[in-house]
């Protein structure tokens, strides 16, 4: 196989551009260091997400294949379709965004903190992070005020406040849910959820119009994403050098140290390597395991690819009778407003450990699939359809899946991707906390429905969501001050490599509850600046 070779050194190579990887790039070319930034995917035009000009009955399988998310983004190109594989009966859901701005591009921009018990957990499972809330607090403000983020400002139990614009209003049927969810007696209370979008012009950027789901893509660049906030921000600085088509195999050492990276330019079919003082992998936290483990480096200890963690998704629905045959609104755009923090710890006792969400929602969404429950035909059971369509809700649950060391990714020798690199291999299941939580959740979204008033069908064997529906993907490189159960020091620093980082969420310990780009980002700056100091001393 011949490489191209290139003779230019960069100060630093970034390898991915989605949040972790345009935060990275953002900082460093802001304090004046030479960034080049390799990316899989092409650059992508905003007018080409799918939020307006694809609906569900454009799709090939109307979004009734199982997948709806991953069918809208296979449709218009920008789901990686690279084979992977798993062990077991239950497959994982591996979804690949490959573009310049990477998943950011069609997140639902939740955006809450992790607290202290999720950087230092008190029940003794595992091990706890390197550091307490207080010490990534000072980022997650930075961070805040530099995406933009909606947030009501109010404590509510270990929940951490954000610190941002005015709140999202809520929904009807969260109106409706929050009436009653304080009558359970577990002490809930629903609060507007904090989220990167933008409630009125921040930096530049419009308030939000709420032209659609928010997981379609942003075209106004109202909800965050990398692209348009971070990466063309360090374009303008003349910065940052932007290598989009550039897949990734291994990234070579020589004495100790990150030398070069090789990579596949798919644009002109052929290999390449790109030279720099420093490599920060950066590509989310199966990628990034995966290029460790092609290059067969930073893992003395053998934990490259093992702690896989998500979230345990699960959900319960019906219908509000109260909110039949309302006028047609614009509910269906920027997803859930309002939620639930974690508050087991007011009720779960010993049943499970850690905690979860919930988002009790609903609205008119483009389609509806009601009619499948409702007897009769013709104008009758239309009418019937026109009425409860305004009235359909659900309560979500997004539970911490606890780090287990053998939920793990490998190398699959057997499977090779479009450029011939070695694919990956899942190991993973849940275990008796996760179907504990997951008895709990349903036993709860059961007493809202109730509570509200719903009329809703029990599911005869009700089921988590797959595993890896969540696309919260983290821990495949934990960090530690223990290089011999940890693959980077608490600066994301490679405890092997002195001049490797990896600023994405494989170094997170815990999954949590909450989603975890707000934690990305905050870590990924937190790293960058440090690495921005040492280089000006010369201490990389």
């Amino acid at each position: 196989m011949q490489i191209l070779e290139q003779s230019k050194v960069y100060d630093v190579c970034v390898i991915g551009s989605g949040a972790a990887g345009g935060m990275t790039g953002y900082v460093l070319t802001r304090l004046g260091l030479d960034v080049a930034m390799l990316e899989a995917g092409p650059r992508r035009r905003p007018e080409e997400f799918p939020v307006h000009r694809v609906r569900r009955w454009n799709l090939p399988f109307r979004g009734l294949r199982g997948d709806y998310f991953q069918e809208y983004l296979e449709h218009t190109n920008f789901l990686s379709n690279e084979p992977y594989s798993w062990e077991g009966k239950d497959p994982f859901q591996f979804v690949q965004v490959k573009a310049v701005g990477g998943k950011s591009l069609f997140w639902a921009g939740v955006t809450p903190r992790f607290g202290p018990k999720e950087f230092q957990p008190k029940d003794g499972f595992d091990t706890p992070w390197p550091f307490p809330y207080e010490t990534v607090a000072p980022w997650y403000d930075k961070v805040e005020e530099l995406i933009g983020v909606s947030s009501s400002g109010e404590p509510l139990g270990a929940f951490p406040l954000n610190n941002g614009l005015p709140p999202l209003r809520p929904k009807a049927a969260e109106l409706e849910f929050a009436r009653v969810c304080g009558s359970l007696g577990k002490g809930l209370k629903m609060i507007p959820v904090p989220k990167a979008i933008l409630t009125k012009d921040h930096r530049g950027r419009p308030a939000c119009h709420y032209c659609g789901p928010c997981w379609k893509g942003c075209d106004s660049g109202s909800k965050f994403d990398s692209l348009r906030v971070l990466v063309q921000a360090a374009e303008r600085t003349g910065k940052l050098t932007l290598y989009p088509n550039a897949k990734v195999r291994s990234v070579e050492t020589k004495d100790g140290r990150a030398i070069k990276a090789h990579y596949f330019d798919s644009t002109a079919m052929t290999w390449r390597e790109l030279r720099a003082k420093v490599f920060v992998v950066a590509a989310g936290a199966i990628e990034s395991a995966h290029i460790l483990l092609n290059s067969g480096i930073a893992n003395s200890s053998g934990l490259v690819g093992r702690y896989l963690s998500e979230h345990l998704y699960a959900a319960i629905g019906g219908h509000l009778p109260q909110l039949m045959n309302r006028r047609i609104s614009n509910e269906d755009g920027n997803g859930a407003h309002s939620f639930i923090p974690d508050l087991t710890a007011n009720w779960r006792g010993g049943k499970f450990i850690r905690g979860y969400q919930i988002f009790p929602n609903g609205g008119m969404g483009e389609t509806t699939f009601v009619g499948k429950s409702l007897p009769g035909f013709g104008q009758e059971w239309k009418k019937n359809i026109r009425a409860y369509h305004t009235a359909g809700v659900s309560v979500l649950f997004q539970g911490e899946v606890l780090p287990y060391k053998d939920n793990r990714i490998e190398i699959d020798p057997a499977i090779k991707d479009s450029a011939g690199i070695p694919g990956i291999r899942f190991h993973y299941k849940w275990a008796a906390n996760e179907d504990a939580m997951f008895r709990d959740m349903m036993e709860v979204g059961e007493e809202l429905l109730q509570k509200a008033g719903a009329e809703y069908f029990k599911p005869p064997n009700p089921r988590p969501m797959a595993h890896g529906h969540s696309i919260h993907y983290v821990g495949t490189a934990r960090m530690g001050r223990d290089p011999r159960v940890s693959v980077t020091d608490e600066w994301n620093v490679s405890h092997d490599v002195p001049n490797l980082l990896i600023n994405d969420a494989a170094t997170f310990v815990t999954a949590g509850n909450q989603n975890p780009t707000l934690t990305i980002l905050a870590l990924a700056m937190r790293a960058s600046e440090r690495l921005a100091e040492r280089m000006k001393k010369g201490e990389v």
